[in-house]
């Protein structure tokens, strides 16, 4: 079975932690005492206005998150179905081989998670140090409360995308192999589960695709989204106002023969840019604008993610906009470990 795996020696004692992550014992137990009130609010916007709660660590805490990433989380062997938030220099991981692995689908089924990352619970982070890693009690409470507040996993956290990848270690494997065993394809980015298929998937099969993956979830303690399961015609998504769009997986179209960027959101992206530019000429407040330069920074890596040929100018648009702010605008880490995820519906699109 497919399953992630971390191939090193178990670590059994809180000595031989700190030894690891090149810290005293004092101070991981204090980190670990004070983790829950050691972050601050930084609120993100979604693109239906609401409002998505994540948080900063910080520091010691952060820079003891960083190392649990590099010298732990990292070092696991993640199956090529994950996607999300993974450094793998062997097998990039991106919104763009999520989508991929889904090209030339005639059906393809998207999952909705309810309230994911506040869903991850500490048992769950503990199953996977203790269970998944094979670490001792002691080893695994203190890492779960090294990456967890107030009693979950915090959105944002540089720890947190490692996580969420492996939450589901123990069930989801088996899933992919009954995926598999229809001649189908299965990949997850962070709580964006996408199942297609290059043949019509027939009735009974959409019954049984929703109920193992609503099993899956709700093993784990997780509620899917039922109020969004639609039926689709092939290449198309309903919108709020019934006009059909290309269907989008993590942000990417797959009406072609190859992921991207839709018309729609690209014009959304190059306006967000124009809005950043205007505000350095205007002088924004600091915070406005690193707020503003990591999303649009963000949008724009969809465009660079697929090869499309704006995605460069509006990098370099973007880039000479922050170097003539002369602002100190985002730290290179925080850009590289966005531990944004998205919330997505059940939705099946079928042949016309």
């Amino acid at each position: 079975m497919d399953s992630p795996l971390y191939p090193y020696k178990p670590i059994y004692n809180i000595k031989s932690l700190a030894l690891l992550l090149g810290e005293t014992v004092p101070l991981l137990n204090k980190l670990a005492e004070d983790s829950h009130k050691m972050y601050r609010r930084v609120p993100q916007v979604k693109k239906d206005g609401s409002e998505r709660e994540t948080f900063d660590a910080h520091e010691p805490l952060k820079s003891v998150q960083r190392k649990i990433v590099d010298r732990l989380l990292a070092k696991v062997s993640y199956p090529d179905y994950l996607h999300g938030g993974i450094r793998d220099s062997s097998s990039p991981r991106s919104i763009y081989s999520n989508v991929k692995s889904h090209s030339g689908a005639r059906n393809i089924v998207l999952q909705d998670i309810k309230n994911f990352f506040p869903s991850i619970t500490v048992d769950k982070v503990l199953s996977i140090f203790k269970g998944m890693m094979g670490f001792g009690d002691e080893v695994a409470v203190m890492l779960t409360r090294l990456v967890t507040k107030g009693g979950v996993v915090p959105q944002g956290a540089s720890t947190s995308s490692y996580i969420a990848n492996l939450v589901f270690w123990d069930v989801e494997p088996r899933l992919v192999v009954w995926v598999r065993e229809q001649g189908m394809s299965y990949s997850r980015f962070a709580d964006d589960i996408s199942i297609s298929s290059k043949r019509v998937i027939l009735s009974d099969q959409k019954t049984d695709i929703v109920r193992r993956v609503t099993g899956m979830l709700a093993a784990k303690g997780f509620v899917q989204k039922r109020q969004k399961m639609h039926v689709l015609k092939r290449g198309q998504a309903i919108t709020k106002t019934d006009e059909p769009e290309a269907v989008v997986i993590t942000g990417l179209s797959v009406a072609g023969p190859r992921p991207g960027v839709t018309k729609k959101e690209r014009k959304q992206i190059r306006s967000a840019v124009r809005e950043f530019e205007l505000l350095v000429e205007a002088d924004a407040d600091i915070i406005r604008l690193r707020e503003l330069y990591s999303r649009a920074m963000g949008r724009v890596g969809r465009l660079l993610a697929c090869g499309q040929s704006d995605g460069i100018t509006l990098k370099n648009r973007l880039n000479f906009a922050m170097r003539k702010s002369n602002k100190p605008l985002l730290d290179k880490y925080e850009q590289s470990d966005n531990g944004g995820a998205n919330l997505i519906s059940l939705k099946i699109s079928t042949p016309s």
